[in-house]
């Protein structure tokens, strides 16, 4: 079975407020297979704060793990933090490394508060690394 990595809450499909939300329940029903991550397809959700974008992110994740599948999340402030504390102990490229041994990877709230320019650049990097080998999803409100 797969693992559940720094998950601050666990959030089902079925505790979604469906009816509150234009999403389309069907959509994410089937996303749940985890069909999306053997192709290493990739899922943007946006939408603007309490829309429930980490919720769907997160149930998705869930439903990922209980397929057996690996799943890390992370904060992109947070992660960004990590790639650059990375750089400056000599050690890039740790990350990477260990997400591509994952089939899921959620960066939850891109855009929400800024980072320095450079941790962009190591985000890009790490998205790019990722590309075609790892499904991610991505949360935001941009």
């Amino acid at each position: 079975m797969g693992r559940t990595v720094w998950f601050e809450r666990l959030r089902e499909l079925d505790s979604f407020e469906w009816a509150e939300s234009n999403v389309d329940q069907a959509t994410f029903e089937t996303l749940a297979e985890g069909h999306f991550t053997s192709q290493a397809h990739n899922l943007i959700l946006v939408g603007g704060t309490g829309t429930g974008k980490t919720h769907l992110a997160t149930a998705l994740g869930i439903a990922v793990i209980h397929r057996g599948q690996r799943v890390r999340f992370f904060n992109v402030v947070d992660l960004v933090n990590r790639l650059e504390q990375e750089k400056a102990n000599g050690q890039s490229g740790k990350i990477i490394r260990q997400l591509l041994q994952v089939d899921l990877v959620i960066l939850d709230e891109l855009g929400y508060l800024p980072f320095p320019e450079s941790g962009g650049a190591l985000l890009f990097h790490l998205v790019s690394q990722l590309y075609e080998r790892t499904s991610l999803i991505i949360t935001t409100n941009l």
